[in-house]
């Protein structure tokens, strides 16, 4: 959330996985900060279908689909190294469904083995970004399994949920895809955890964001384009998923970039 502005307060970076486990893991992101002057950013972000494993000073963590807003309070100095699993890559692993584990961390350890807590015991901010990414393709090397084709299903599912923009009701989907809704609802149960209604939504305000950064847009012709029945259905699921209305959106980036100017 606010990435214009939050974005000078980290160091962010991607990196793609060994050819072997791309469909494992659909990419690595490390983040470091170093604020200075006692200085704290709290960092805001989207919700994330997706299961993540996470580690920083605190240890590591499995952190299974998030679906509210959620934050990471940054301090002086600090990284957290990330996985981020491709939606029902982890299904082989877990004892049930994907919904079951929506908005809970899990023990790292009882997944991916005790070792897990030891892949980084050199002390990661020392290490390269490069050798970072080279211990996790060998530790999660040993975790890939064949694709099943509901998996590679779900995938397409969600490819075309990011990218089509003509598609907005969950009726849409399922004729897409051929099948009926009832099952299209029962696949993103088990593989993903969070309804394709959900994601619908996840994504229309997704680039309702990327909008309000920029402001090209009124709020009227926002929702025209998004193709919402009207103004007031956007804020209603602006606000739902996102815990305020647009106007405060906007609001607390202004209050955010003017007190920290003031600081300096």
């Amino acid at each position: 959330m606010h990435h214009s502005d939050s974005q000078k307060h980290y160091r962010l970076r991607r990196y793609v996985p060994d050819t072997r486990l791309v469909n494992l893991v659909e990419q690595y992101w490390l983040v470091n900060w170093q604020l200075k002057n006692g200085r704290e950013h709290i960092q805001r972000n989207l919700p994330d279908p997706n299961f993540h494993l996470t580690f920083d000073r605190q240890g590591v963590r499995l952190i299974g689909p998030v679906s509210k807003v959620y934050q990471y309070p940054m301090v002086a100095s600090g990284f957290v190294i990330g996985v981020k699993f491709n939606p029902g890559s982890l299904n082989v692993l877990l004892e049930s469904p994907s919904s079951d584990y929506v908005d809970k961390e899990l023990s790292a350890s009882k997944y991916f083995g005790s070792d897990v807590t030891d892949i980084f015991a050199v002390g990661a901010e020392a290490l390269t970004d490069e050798r970072i990414v080279s211990t996790l393709n060998k530790f999660l090397g040993r975790f890939v399994e064949p694709v099943t084709a509901q998996q590679t299903q779900v995938a397409r599912l969600l490819e075309c949920i990011k990218n089509s923009s003509e598609i907005y009701t969950v009726a849409q989907l399922a004729q897409r895809a051929d099948i009926s809704v009832r099952t299209l609802q029962r696949l993103f149960n088990q593989y993903i955890g969070l309804s394709p209604k959900w994601l619908l939504r996840k994504y229309r305000l997704r680039e309702a964001l990327a909008e309000l950064e920029i402001n090209k847009l009124t709020m009227i012709e926002l929702a025209t384009q998004l193709e919402y029945a009207d103004q007031s259905h956007l804020i209603r699921d602006f606000k739902d998923m996102i815990g305020m209305s647009p106007a405060q959106y906007l609001t607390r980036e202004i209050v955010s970039i003017s007190s920290e100017s003031q600081q300096r």
